[in-house]
């Protein structure tokens, strides 16, 4: 064959060209139109054909759909004109699994400068492009995490800057870094599923990326821990207290007048929270309420238990709140007073998350309902 005289310009014969590569590369020849003359053992192991299935077909046997007629094209018109071609191919074995080969073509010339046979040395990639998909899926999953991540810091971020006090930075600083505690934790798991085993067998380039992102983690939790060391927050002290206490000397801060008249819960329960800062809570609402009223009317606190949630509600008999001021009723700075700072319900909401319960308004009449656990 034509093919073991160019061999020899080489000092090789087939048996040895099928020697040397036989061990680290996947080996065929084939004639100008594609018929397979030539293929190794590593070839045959691979495609789970036998060498006589293969000798006289042409790779279309191993097609596998995953290229483009382009591809294929492309390939043709770069071997037919007598320079080498390479690039990465997905083949289909006899048992219909799937393999990833690296491929160069060679052009084989003979003693007119003809082109007579095609060398295509190949070796297996599949290993490496299953982590490449990995690292896709998951770099596909970070970036969620992260636009979710940017998004929820945008929208803290708008309240930190409306905030002008340092306690209130603290509580919006604190809730932004829980949030992110968690997709950090999410996002270490992924990141520990690359063993050192599987790290080694990475390319250059898809090391970069997994240091980048590693590195990425690691400034996420150090800014985390940073904001969490500036803005801890005073604990809540927990204790058993009658709750109808705690409103009767809420009310000790209340400047109430003559024409108002405030109605207090006929029953009673005792519940586990922050006395004092819960004392504050009632007074700076029911001081709300008072102020709405504008010197006459009624004030009504009522106290309902399911016996795992205790609701208090304060509803006043004033003109209401209006509907595009209250989905802004619990922003900081927000307020529709001539004095006052807009911080007192920001604080009211934080102190009762603090104790695991809820703040929400209504109107018809203007009702602040608290959710407290016992």
């Amino acid at each position: 064959m034509e093919i073991s005289h160019s061999l020899k310009k080489l000092h090789l014969d087939i048996s040895t060209f099928n020697d040397i590569f036989s061990e680290h590369s996947i080996l065929a020849v084939t004639d100008t139109d594609g018929v397979i003359l030539f293929v190794n053992k590593k070839f045959c192991q691979l495609s789970k054909y036998s060498e006589d299935e293969l000798i006289g077909q042409t790779h279309s046997i191993l097609k596998s759909d995953e290229h483009s007629d382009d591809f294929f094209k492309t390939m043709w018109d770069t071997i037919l004109a007598g320079d080498i071609w390479e690039g990465e191919i997905k083949n289909r074995a006899k048992d219909g699994s799937f393999y990833w080969l690296k491929s160069t073509i060679i052009p084989i010339f003979d003693s007119k400068n003809n082109i007579k046979n095609f060398v295509a040395m190949r070796t297996d990639i599949s290993k490496e492009k299953e982590i490449q998909e990995k690292l896709l899926k998951m770099e596909q999953k970070l970036t969620k995490q992260n636009e979710d991540l940017m998004e929820i810091v945008e929208n803290k971020s708008s309240e930190l800057v409306k905030s002008e006090r340092l306690a209130t930075i603290g509580t919006m600083a604190s809730r932004i870094a829980h949030d992110l505690k968690n997709p950090l934790t999410i996002m270490h798991t992924y990141a520990e599923m690359l063993t050192p085993e599987i790290l080694s067998k990475l390319n250059s380039k898809n090391k970069e990326k997994w240091l980048r992102m590693q590195n990425s983690i690691f400034d996420m939790n150090r800014i985390i821990e940073d904001v969490l060391d500036f803005a801890r927050t005073t604990e809540i002290k927990k204790e058993p207290t009658s709750f109808l206490h705690i409103i009767k000397l809420a009310l000790n801060h209340v400047k109430s007048s003559y024409g108002i008249k405030i109605n207090l819960p006929e029953n009673d329960y005792r519940i586990k929270c922050d006395a004092r800062k819960m004392e504050g809570v009632l007074s700076n609402l029911i001081n709300n309420a008072v102020q709405a009223l504008n010197g006459q009317g009624e004030i009504d606190i009522d106290l309902v238990s399911d016996s795992k949630i205790l609701t208090v509600q304060i509803k006043d008999s004033g003109p209401g709140i209006s509907d595009e001021n209250l989905s802004k009723i619990f922003e900081p700075m927000f307020t529709t007073k001539t004095t006052g700072t807009g911080l007192g319900l920001v604080i009211c909401k934080s102190i009762v998350e603090q104790h695991g319960g809820t703040i929400t308004v209504s109107n018809k009449p203007t009702t602040f309902a608290l959710t407290l656990p016992f």
